[in-house]
């Protein structure tokens, strides 16, 4: 049950009597009877009129829960008729039949059918009422749940695109090429203006494609040779790129930033040792470009290039059929890229 004000404690508790003693006066205007109310906080009809409100709200409430429980995937416009008439039905026959009982056992005569027309009357307005308040109280909550989840919907949003920025921004490979910049400006200035230069060319492929959705394999190949001699630095040139693709297969697209993506999980996640080169071999096969190198994974994984990785699995998702595949067998580390082709404007594998 949802926390409508009509089950608040302090609303069903309070509620009553204010409404009573607004009741009890409007019953003296009604029978030109204002001069008793200066005898309002003595005369003992304004407790029945109390009582009679309390009678009236619990009865109206207690429809409104067995309605929402048992009608609760019905239209609203049903639960509204069920609980206008259903309401003011109840309302009325509680409270008259109330009424009727205080004057035969406690006044000591029937009450006049007047008396009687008065309090259904108000009393079926109370309904309405009470009624049309909780209504009120449902769709602005309805209301404000729907802002609310537009707003969790569009804080979501800021927060995958300030995510994906970081992504794009790989503070990791900027720390650590800042770092190996400090070394290398201690052995070799030429070497770092180049070094700087690789940098800014890396960063500004990545910055600069945001907003493209697919590049050639010939760009993204050369962003890869960027960033293996990036790399290279802190291996101290261990790291080996082979490409065998050419022709038609340079003109395939894919996702910008592709390459460089898969080829820094392999090198993050692989231990890479002195004693002979690191080669990652990049070949077309079947549709997807490949890339093959020798399996020796790190105890623990990159956190950072494996979130990237699935993140690139995800948007592959969106332009092909084919999967961004992983495989590891035969002491070797096979990712397989699927390339997307345009022909006719439609993409294509």
């Amino acid at each position: 049950m949802k926390h409508y004000f009509i089950h608040n404690t302090l609303f069903r508790v309070l509620a009553p009597p204010i409404y009573g003693v607004i009741v009890y006066m409007l019953i003296l205007l009604i029978n030109n009877d204002v001069v008793r109310i200066n005898e309002i906080f003595v005369n003992e009809e304004v407790y029945v009129c109390i009582f009679l409100s309390y009678l009236s709200f619990e009865s109206i409430r207690l429809l409104i829960i067995v309605s929402e429980k048992y009608l609760g995937r019905q239209t609203q416009s049903l639960k509204l008729v069920v609980q206008l008439v259903g309401g003011s039905a109840i309302s009325v026959l509680m409270v008259l039949t109330a009424l009727s009982l205080y004057f035969k056992y406690v006044v000591g005569f029937t009450i006049s059918d007047t008396q009687l027309w008065i309090f259904g009357s108000v009393y079926a307005v109370t309904a309405l009422l009470y009624t049309l308040l909780y209504f009120s109280n449902f769709y602005l909550q309805k209301e404000n749940t729907l802002k609310l989840n537009i707003e969790r919907q569009n804080r979501e949003v800021l927060e995958m695109e300030m995510n994906e920025f970081k992504n794009d921004i790989n503070p990791d490979l900027l720390y650590e090429s800042l770092e190996n910049l400090i070394g290398i400006m201690y052995r070799d200035v030429e070497q770092a203006e180049e070094y700087i230069d690789s940098l800014a060319s890396a960063y500004r492929y990545v910055l600069g494609n945001r907003q493209q959705e697919l590049v050639s394999v010939a760009t993204e190949l050369e962003s890869a040779k960027t960033l293996l001699y990036l790399l290279n630095v802190r291996y101290h040139g261990q790291l080996k790129f082979q490409s065998d693709l050419e022709g038609e297969e340079l003109d395939a697209l894919l996702i910008p930033g592709s390459l460089m993506v898969i080829i820094e999980s392999i090198v993050r996640n692989t231990i890479i040792t002195g004693y002979g080169p690191f080669v990652i071999r990049c070949y077309f096969e079947d549709g997807f470009i490949t890339f093959q190198s020798r399996l020796n994974d790190k105890l623990v994984s990159h956190p950072s290039s494996e979130m990237a990785l699935s993140r690139l699995q995800k948007s592959y998702a969106l332009y092909s059929d084919q999967p961004l595949i992983r495989v590891k067998a035969y002491d070797e580390n096979y990712v397989k890229l699927p390339v997307i082709r345009m022909m006719e404007d439609v993409a294509y594998q």
